[in-house]
């Protein structure tokens, strides 16, 4: 099982023939028992490398294959619009919206980051709310995207891209 422990969580890449499909973040460890298809071991062993230098502060970039078959083309390009906010910078959800095409849209834009399977790689940890404050988070965690824990990890990854910006 290609697992990483981080300071943030748990990691477990999951992956088909054409790339990462889902990045699984939780504060536990996975279970041994866990049964899925890794279909695609250079990508997850690949992830999982450029996903502990990006925590170190080494990598600004991934250049990983992405797998959005099992989503709508509206959802792909809601992931690949959140995958153009620079690092070290954030955006708001009309911004993201605008940025989409559609600037009336920011709450679909929300909804967009909430349902983001590949987190930290599509960085929707850099979507604030319209006066910059960080309002909710879903990363790490199946807890309410309000929890104080939740809300630490994202400030904890604006601070690490602040920092190495």
């Amino acid at each position: 099982m290609n697992t990483i422990k981080t300071e943030l969580g748990y990691f477990l890449p999951i992956t088909t023939s054409r790339g990462l499909k889902e990045l699984r973040w939780q504060q536990t460890p996975f279970s041994r028992k866990l049964t899925w298809q890794n279909d695609n071991k250079e990508v997850s062993c690949e992830t999982i490398r450029q996903l502990e230098k990006y925590l170190s502060g080494s990598l600004n970039h991934f250049s990983i294959l992405l797998d959005f078959s099992n989503w709508s083309s509206k959802m792909t390009h809601w992931f690949r619009t959140l995958s153009f906010v620079p690092y070290g910078q954030t955006t708001s959800y009309q911004g993201l919206a605008q940025q989409w095409g559609n600037i009336k849209a920011a709450r679909a834009a929300g909804q967009a980051c909430r349902k983001n399977p590949i987190p930290i790689i599509i960085p929707c940890h850099r979507v604030l709310s319209k006066n910059g404050f960080i309002r909710q988070y879903s990363g790490g965690s199946k807890e309410h995207p309000t929890a104080r824990k939740n809300l630490e990890r994202k400030q904890w990854l604006l601070n690490l891209e602040r920092r190495n910006s």
